[in-house]
């Protein structure tokens, strides 16, 4: 299928995506920002709930990487530890493959509310023949903001021994497709989509 065909048919299937998973990454300490971040109030709702809210209405199965199931049990949705804990996004990474149950998972920060779920749903109708499909932008990879399939648990396991944390770090060893900012482009704005919320004055924005 031509790229902008497979552009397009990502961008009108509504239907819930079943062969890949997402899980939401809300286990970080929130250093910058000076406080729990994960509930704060962003334009009216916890701001998990706007990236929560975007991956139920994308994918059938959708989890949470945390080590407080208690502080998201009002979600209804599983909460998984991190099995190695102080790895930061490697170890949610991590955690979120071994519990993987699906072809893949797209991996996602509980901070960034500008998803754009016509792009999510391009890139997981992408072939399954790739292990990590993932943007590139301003030559820097948006690793948690990609799709991992079960081929990168050994990988990423390798690196974990070897003391590595760096989420890119085993990117040379899997299949990769890389999304071109001219792809991305297509959906919306580049640099609004991968926006974090880091500091309490970005929730002002």
């Amino acid at each position: 299928m031509p790229r902008c065909q497979g552009i397009i048919a990502g961008r009108k299937s509504m239907e819930r995506i079943a062969n890949i998973s997402s899980s939401i990454i809300a286990g970080g300490k929130s250093t910058r920002f000076g406080q729990d971040k994960t509930l704060y109030p962003f334009q009216g709702k916890p701001l998990i709930e706007h990236v929560v809210a975007i991956m139920r209405e994308i994918f059938e199965e959708v989890c949470i990487i945390s080590g407080d199931s208690a502080k998201f049990e009002y979600l209804n949705l599983p909460v998984y530890a991190d099995i190695i804990p102080d790895l930061g996004p490697i170890g949610g990474i991590y955690t979120a493959l071994v519990h993987l149950k699906r072809e893949g998972t797209f991996i996602v920060p509980c901070d960034m509310p500008y998803l754009n779920a016509d792009l999510i749903r391009y890139m997981a109708s992408l072939p399954v023949k790739y292990d990590v499909v993932v943007p590139f932008v301003n030559g820097f990879f948006e690793a948690l903001h990609a799709i991992y399939s079960i081929n990168c648990l050994e990988p990423v396991e390798r690196m974990i021994r070897s003391g590595r944390r760096q989420v890119i770090g085993f990117f040379d060893e899997v299949h990769l497709r890389k999304i071109t900012e001219e792809e991305i482009s297509f959906y919306d704005d580049v640099d609004k989509i991968f926006e974090n919320i880091n500091y309490p004055e970005d929730t002002l924005l």
